[in-house]
């Protein structure tokens, strides 16, 4: 958490706001959190004109060809604001001539932003499969074809395999296809499961991803998508009403309606 629809609700955000602006001081004051440990005082000058995202890595991108990795982790957050006084979390503020500021708040620490070196690809620094928005039917074919045997929960986390899907859209996808996330990946058809795979982080994307903990998008407000869940942290299914099962797999907690999911 977040997951690629929080990070693209981020993204785009973040793209809307501060592009082309003129950076004109960063403060750092967990320097554990960047990669080097060099800092990211080179910034100052500088201008973003791109932000990206694979999966549930952000990509930044400077007018002088500076390039940062950024991977929120667990409680990473990264967002936009004015007269904000901030709090012994925010470990790093890169502050932009006129209008608001961009904070970067963690209260584990365990996020980071790596400092791509010149000439190396972002792709060098991402140790992630093809984007879960983003493959082809082809290619994904290929994927459950290759790895049939791995349980569909399992399939889905693997960030090497496919990138972008976490703990919450593993188990709202394993809904959608009303089957039971332990079924091996080959038993399913491959266009039925990029096409649920697709819809659950497309409605998640829709309604600003999913505020469960410490999520919130690039304004600071929360997201929507916990309101729609079926499965994930619910008491009973939302559609039949049964009480929802609790399991263990891939070392996560699994949400499983027994009625509806066989």
């Amino acid at each position: 958490m977040p997951e690629l629809p929080e990070v693209e609700t981020i993204v785009t955000g973040l793209r809307d706001s501060i592009l082309r602006k003129k950076i004109k001081k960063v403060t750092v004051t967990c320097p554990v959190i960047v990669k080097p440990k060099k800092g990211l005082s080179f910034l100052v000058g500088d201008s973003f004109i791109d932000i990206d995202r694979h999966g549930k890595y952000i990509k930044l991108t400077t007018k002088k060809g500076a390039r940062i990795v950024v991977h929120l982790r667990m409680t990473g957050q990264l967002f936009l604001a004015k007269n904000y006084k901030p709090d012994k979390h925010v470990h790093i503020i890169i502050e932009f001539s006129g209008g608001e500021n961009l904070y970067y708040r963690d209260i584990r620490k365990f996020g980071r932003w790596q400092i791509v070196q010149p000439r190396k690809n972002f792709a060098d620094y991402i140790n992630a499969g093809a984007d879960a928005l983003s493959i082809k039917q082809e290619a994904f074919s290929k994927l459950v074809k290759k790895h049939g045997s791995k349980a569909l929960k399992v399939f889905l986390l693997d960030q090497t395999i496919i990138a972008g899907v976490g703990n919450i859209y593993a188990d709202e996808t394993a809904y959608y296809l009303k089957v039971d996330p332990h079924t091996p990946v080959k038993k399913i058809d491959p266009q039925k499961l990029l096409s649920a795979v697709t819809a659950v982080l497309k409605l998640g994307i829709k309604n600003k991803g999913t505020s469960v903990s410490d999520y919130i998008t690039s304004t600071g407000a929360r997201g929507n998508f916990q309101n729609l869940l079926n499965v994930y942290k619910q008491k009973n299914c939302r559609k039949c009403g049964a009480v929802i099962k609790r399991v263990k797999l891939a070392g996560r907690t699994t949400h499983i309606c027994p009625r509806c999911q066989k």
